[in-house]
């Protein structure tokens, strides 16, 4: 089946945007900016395209409706307001480009606006997927529902009375199970309404419809909508997807409910072949979507309309730090007296205890960690700690296990070393290789290459190590092929890195001559890796871990 796709509107003009592109998600599209940069005009541009009423390839009408009884249509009344004065014919002016599921082709249109009577008129012109002798100035055939803030009309004001949805009545519990989904609850019953707003609510035994939050009946509307594309998605044989756009998606939804949503909409937008645009405000639900947009680009995407550089323009793919900074006309840079949680770091042993601090040496985000030097497990342990659930491993620390350790990358609160071998054959190697004339070598404590190799030389003795390199991965990986367990060979890399003498040579504070920090500026591109990788980790914890702002987490780029 090949599902339509809005792919980009270049509007050239229309109210307060001139020459802005916006390019939309396959999944979501979140629209977030400042008052008056026209979030909701864009909404009701990408509603004003589409119409479902007739399949002009087939010449047939489409008389599907929604489960409250409405058209998978929104009217022009219902997504614009024009002005007399400044809405006039010729003062919008868009271009369109799509992929229709009608005709499996890429196309394009123009919007204008013009005028019949008093009453100001958007229409599409010059649709491409129409046949040369048609008439080019129609809209796209596609199934589109828009959740305006009209939704958003509090129940004390509405004219409204219970209704029964004969297929909301059928499909009662996967409407409870996602509103439940959504809001963390267990609730067991389920009203739809009728009159100035059809709207559906999941309560519980002891409270009813005439007593839900802001945020349920919010909740509610929005899976009724996501319903409504399911009905149509089982009646309509030629279904092509649809488009649901939601203006303040957020609104009266708790932080985690807000990711939540975001986590539930893209699954069923992969389900029902949904194209989902919203507008929002949230500091957590922007940043969620940004977070996603970095791992799956065509998905999805954040536009922030910005009109600090004069005219709005449209910046895609921006962070709420970024966000946060221009909304509150203040700079992106670190704030020394930044108020934040210090996040625990555990690690397997001393070794990378001393290679994290070397890594991160005079690095701003350091001051925000508690390296915690005499707890050290096993990676096994660390791993089943963080399976389990322990809210101390698993969400609220960070644990920094040697680059050696297989499938880590799929628990969020673990970040790899740099290097590829665990730390103490590392800096074994890395020491090993220097020539004898190296500048390390010049240290007061007159520990030089000859002495590592007699500190050494049980290694070298045990790998057959000979000539002035060692490539140790290799030979370890030899040694290992002929005794499995590799007990011994770790006993005297222990016993190597607890020498006495070697010890002092780790810890000496002039950086030029501390092994650790030399071996830090030879791997310069693996160690800002690494501290990429951290730091992207700690804005996690703290923002999932403890709850703060992601607003404030500039401080820790």
């Amino acid at each position: 089946m090949a599902k339509t796709l809005l792919k980009k509107l270049s509007i050239r003009k229309f109210r307060a945007l001139t020459d802005v592109d916006i390019e939309f998600g396959t999944h979501v599209t979140v629209i977030c900016g400042k008052n008056g940069t026209s979030k909701s005009s864009i909404l009701g541009i990408a509603a004003q395209i589409f119409s479902f009423e007739t399949d002009y390839t087939q010449s047939s009408p489409l008389q599907f409706q929604t489960i409250a009884g409405g058209k998978f249509k929104s009217l022009p009344a219902e997504h614009f307001r024009f002005s007399d004065q400044f809405d006039t014919p010729g003062s919008m002016t868009v271009g369109v480009e799509l992929f229709d599921g009608y005709t499996a082709a890429s196309a394009t249109a123009e919007l204008e606006l013009s005028k019949r009577g008093k009453i100001a008129r958007p229409v599409v012109r010059k649709n491409s997927t129409v046949v040369t002798t048609g008439n080019t100035s129609r809209n796209f055939t596609h199934p589109v529902i828009f959740l305006s803030l009209k939704r958003l009309l509090p129940i004390a004001s509405r004219d409204y009375q219970v209704h029964s949805f004969a297929y909301l009545n059928a499909n009662k519990q996967q409407f409870l199970n996602l509103t439940n989904e959504l809001l963390n609850k267990t609730s067991s019953a389920a009203t739809s309404t009728a009159g100035s707003i059809n709207s559906a609510v999941a309560h519980a035994d002891n409270y009813d419809q005439d007593s839900v939050s802001a945020g349920e009946d919010n909740a509610g509307q929005i899976m009724l909508a996501l319903m409504s594309f399911r009905k149509l998605k089982e009646e309509y044989t030629d279904y092509k997807g649809g488009l649901l756009l939601i203006d303040e998606a957020d609104a009266g939804l708790f932080p985690a409910a807000q990711i939540k949503l975001i986590e539930i909409l893209n699954r069923e937008c992969h389900d029902l072949d949904l194209q989902v645009v919203m507008t929002s405000h949230s500091p957590s639900l922007i940043e969620y979507t940004f977070e996603q947009s970095q791992k799956f680009r065509r998905r999805f995407k954040t536009i922030y309309l910005s009109d600090t550089y004069g005219s709005v323009q449209a910046m895609h793919d921006m962070s709420w730090a970024d966000i946060s900074a221009d909304l509150h006309t203040r700079t992106v840079t670190a704030n020394a007296d930044v108020s934040l949680p210090s996040i625990n770091v555990y690690f397997e042993d001393r070794e990378g205890f001393d290679l994290f601090n070397a890594a991160l040496y005079r690095k701003p985000i350091k001051k925000f960690t508690n390296p915690l030097e005499n707890i050290t497990l096993g990676c096994s342990n660390y791993i089943q700690l963080i399976q389990k659930g322990i809210p101390e491993f698993a969400s609220k620390s960070i644990v920094c296990l040697d680059a050696d350790v297989a499938n880590a990358a799929q628990y969020s609160s673990i970040v790899l070393l740099p290097g590829s071998l665990p730390p103490d054959q590392l800096i074994f190697e890395f020491l090993y290789n220097l020539p004898a004339n190296h500048s390390l070598w010049t240290n007061p404590l007159r520990f030089n290459r000859p002495v590592l190799t007699r500190i050494a030389a049980p290694i070298i003795a045990a790998l057959s190590i000979s000539g002035p390199t060692a490539n140790v991965a290799a030979l370890v990986t030899a040694y290992r092929a002929a005794d499995p367990s590799g007990k011994k060979l770790r006993e005297l890399f222990k016993s190597f890195y607890k020498d006495a003498e070697f010890q002092a040579f780790l810890n000496q504070r002039k950086s030029a001559l501390n092994p650790w920090r030399t071996w830090v500026q030879a791997n310069k591109t693996e160690c800002d890796a690494f501290t990429a990788r951290f730091v992207a980790q700690m804005i996690s914890t703290m923002a999932d871990g403890y709850n703060v702002d992601r607003g404030k987490l500039v401080a820790l780029n």
